[in-house]
């Protein structure tokens, strides 16, 4: 990667690099167990806070959410190669525009964009998207690597890294591992946390824009508020006539299945009012924590440091403040707020977004779902049939993916 620093040429240069799955850090780690719990290993969720992080709170500084942005990315291109794991989706446009424009007027080595291509799998497909970006923003230098089977859920890169880390928690993690790959020695960065800090539809919005006089009331906002400020069982009672919908998980026993919705349930129950107050709730919760954590976890074994402009507390904590009491009033309005100087509008305003499930499908996943008699899993958690029945058809949940490593490591993984 040295010869990208400092390079100047006047039209992207496109790379086709085979991801060196083999190029993860050969360091023996202890083996240990999963990041997660039984349930969230079983449920494909992280849930709860997670007791061993404080909920941070705003710094009582002057810092706009922009300037705490630029301010991460600023450390990320101190510390080159900085790889921007770039998808084309708003979250990821926004980090390399913005490190663009960071690296040119600090005079640093301009950030490397990299995408993955995935021959024949249209739902993945973001090249317009991507060149629009790449155009607006001045990048030189843009690899594509070209992906088959490397994502493969049980290939040799994924079995590697279950061997190391346990199951790494999303199973989406291991899309970045090409990309890290790339990235050894300086920084990668990611769009994580663009979809969960800078979205609309909080759970007290409503309630938050009428105490604001943004909204006029109505009869059923006092039961809101009657919820917001009563006791916890009461909230429970209001939360309870608007329950967010959720796919059942059919894979999961009945009492797993109520265990997990409580879970979220109270998650619900226990978060602040205000907006402001409410980011920082979550971002303390495991949800964040687990993914942070194994995201890190990648790009060490690649000897990549790794940033995340969004879901840094800097970053979300100044959003916060700034928002004060309500939330936006849609991703595009936040995106418009903070980026309309470095991106152009219809990748601010876009609502589509890529579906990168189908390449963890491989072939080797497919043969040992095929021949999987269901060992490895915990039966008082899983219905074993019903997860097997899934896991031959055509396209499983994806939130089975970690249950699903986890069997294999429990069956052959490990030894």
């Amino acid at each position: 990667m040295a010869g990208h620093r400092g390079r100047r040429s006047r039209r992207p240069q496109v790379h086709r690099t085979a991801p060196p799955g083999a190029s993860v850090s050969t360091a023996v780690r202890p083996w240990r167990p999963w990041q997660l719990s039984g349930l969230e290993l079983a449920s494909g969720y992280a849930l709860g806070l997670d007791v061993t992080q404080r909920i941070p709170r705003a710094r009582l500084t002057g810092t706009t959410a922009r300037q705490a942005f630029e301010e991460v990315l600023l450390e990320a291109l101190a510390q080159p190669p900085c790889v921007v794991s770039f998808s084309g989706g708003r979250d990821s446009s926004a980090v390399l525009a913005v490190a663009a424009s960071v690296a040119r007027r600090e005079g640093l080595p301009a950030p490397i964009a990299v995408s993955l291509r995935f021959a024949g799998v249209a739902t993945a497909e973001e090249s317009r998207w991507q060149e629009m970006v790449i155009a607006q923003a001045g990048i030189s230098d843009w690899e594509r690597v070209e992906v088959t089977t490397e994502l493969d859920l049980l290939g040799p890169l994924a079995r590697d890294l279950v061997r190391r880390h346990g199951v790494l928690w999303p199973a989406n993690t291991m899309f970045h591992a090409p990309i890290a790959a790339l990235a050894r020695g300086g920084t990668l960065v990611t769009g994580f946390g663009g979809d969960e800090f800078m979205s609309s539809g909080w759970t007290w919005d409503r309630l938050n824009r009428v105490l604001s006089r943004q909204a006029r009331p109505r009869r059923a906002d006092l039961v809101e508020l009657a919820g917001a400020l009563g006791p916890r069982r009461l909230r429970r009672k209001v939360l309870a006539r608007r329950p967010e919908p959720s796919a059942p998980s059919p894979w999961l026993q009945p009492h797993a299945e109520q265990a997990l919705q409580r879970s979220w349930e109270d998650m619900r129950v226990g978060e602040p009012v205000r907006y402001d107050e409410a980011v920082q709730y979550w971002g303390a919760s495991r949800y964040i924590t687990k993914t942070l954590e194994s995201l890190e976890l990648l790009a060490g074994g690649f000897g990549a440091s790794i940033k995340h402009p969004f879901a840094d507390v800097r970053f979300f904590t100044a959003a916060a403040r700034e928002r004060g009491r309500n939330c936006p009033r849609s991703r595009a309005e936040a995106m418009v707020a903070l980026f309309a100087d470095v991106l152009p509008e219809p990748t601010l305003v876009r609502v589509s977004k890529a579906s990168f499930n189908a390449p963890f499908l491989g072939p080797e996943t497919r043969e040992f779902a095929a021949q999987w008699d269901g060992s490895g899993v915990d039966p008082s958690l899983v219905n074993v049939r019903a997860l097997m029945k899934m896991w031959r058809s055509p396209d499983p949940d994806a939130r089975s993916y970690p249950v699903f490593q986890a069997a294999w490591a429990a069956t052959v993984g490990p030894q």
